[in-house]
């Protein structure tokens, strides 16, 4: 491995952990369900603000630099929640503050990892790592619950201010071009996906759902809610390292199929946590699938992974803040199934976009 790549590789395990710290001790910190729902999805909410910009920034000016920027600042931001958030106001806006430096790092990150020869493999040693840091956040930091519900915010804090010293090695790419994106380049992209994004948004969305409402509804302790919703990113984590190892032909066509499953895997959730494997291996398909495509595009890495990332962290930051406000009146079992039909919408809305191969085919 290259020097250079550790604080990529550990920054995307412990920064991701971070973004999970706070799911199984969620309980703790409030009963309001709303609140609940605000509370997890704020950090989602700050990545969606920055993605974009800084995928922007990283094709122009490197994505060195605003690597160890997220870095130094997702650290600053989780130690301040350790130390100030004795109300759920306050940890509120700092997990958005965590999530607008994180989303800087992820952007500028993954902009590397699709711009790289080798980028097959690095995606899914990435994401795989990404789907790691996860399901460490979770389990972690459900164990540490009984000691503070913010001991495990510390420790991945403390791990990401490391990648962050790692990052003084890591250095740009040779291979590295400066490119100003224009915004009519940016509308083309944008219009020429529009319907891929719409289903990641809802994609990635029903993670989120999924994610977050899971621990309310099992009423199992913090611990083990953190084990069981881990299930879905350790599968994620090996179906994403596997499917790399695959050269996609069609890789929309993958994300329709993958897309089929996970709908159907949503409302067992519900019912059974084995639930949780199917969602993460389906979503783990579609997530390598992307990152191939957009790869192959040979559009501009730091605009088209922005671009890709702002969707798919609305949709978390929108859908499962709608859910905590709809579980009530509806209930849980009503929410995972709108949620799964939504993702079937999704799965045929891919069909639509003009870059699906076999729309290429009848033109």
């Amino acid at each position: 491995m290259h020097l250079s790549r550790i604080s990529v590789y550990l920054g995307a395990f412990a920064t991701m952990a971070l973004s999970n710290a706070v799911v199984p001790v969620l309980a703790l910190i409030t009963q309001d369900a709303a609140l609940l729902g605000a509370l997890y999805s704020a950090y989602f909410l700050g990545a969606f603000f920055m993605v974009f910009p800084a995928g922007w920034l990283s094709d122009k000016f490197g994505r060195a630099s605003l690597i160890r920027i997220g870095l130094a600042g997702t650290f600053l931001s989780a130690i301040l929640l350790w130390f100030l958030a004795g109300d759920p106001l306050y940890a509120v806006v700092l997990r958005l503050v965590e999530g607008l430096f994180t989303g800087m790092f992820v952007s500028a990150a993954v902009s590397y990892v699709n711009s790289e020869a080798d980028h097959r493999k690095l995606s899914g040693i990435y994401l795989a790592l990404l789907n790691a840091g996860m399901v460490a956040g979770l389990l972690l930091s459900g164990i540490l619950a009984g000691i503070h519900p913010y001991a495990g915010v510390l420790f991945f804090g403390v791990l990401t201010g490391c990648a962050l010293i790692a990052g003084i090695f890591f250095r740009d790419s040779a291979a590295f071009v400066s490119e100003t994106v224009q915004i009519k380049k940016i509308l083309s992209i944008t219009r020429e996906h529009k319907w891929l994004f719409v289903s990641l948004f809802i994609f990635t969305g029903t993670t989120g759902i999924v994610t977050s409402m899971y621990p309310e509804m099992s009423g199992y302790s913090a611990d083990i809610s953190g084990v069981v919703t881990a299930l879905m990113s350790i599968s994620t984590a090996v179906c994403v390292y596997a499917a790399s190892r695959f050269a996609f032909w069609n890789s929309l066509g993958v994300i329709r199929k993958a897309a089929f499953i996970l709908a159907i895997s949503v409302p067992i959730v519900f019912f059974t946590p084995v639930g949780m494997i199917f969602v993460g291996a389906a979503y783990g398909v579609i997530a390598v699938a992307v990152l191939h495509y957009i790869a192959e595009t040979h559009l501009p890495q730091g605009v088209t992974n922005g671009l890709n990332m702002m969707i798919q962290y609305a949709g978390m930051a929108v859908l499962p803040f709608i859910a905590g406000v709809v579980v009530m009146p509806a209930g849980y079992f009503l929410v995972f199934v709108f949620a799964g039909i939504a993702v079937l919408a999704g799965g045929l809305l891919v069909v639509r976009c003009p870059c699906y191969p076999a729309r290429l085919k009848k033109k």
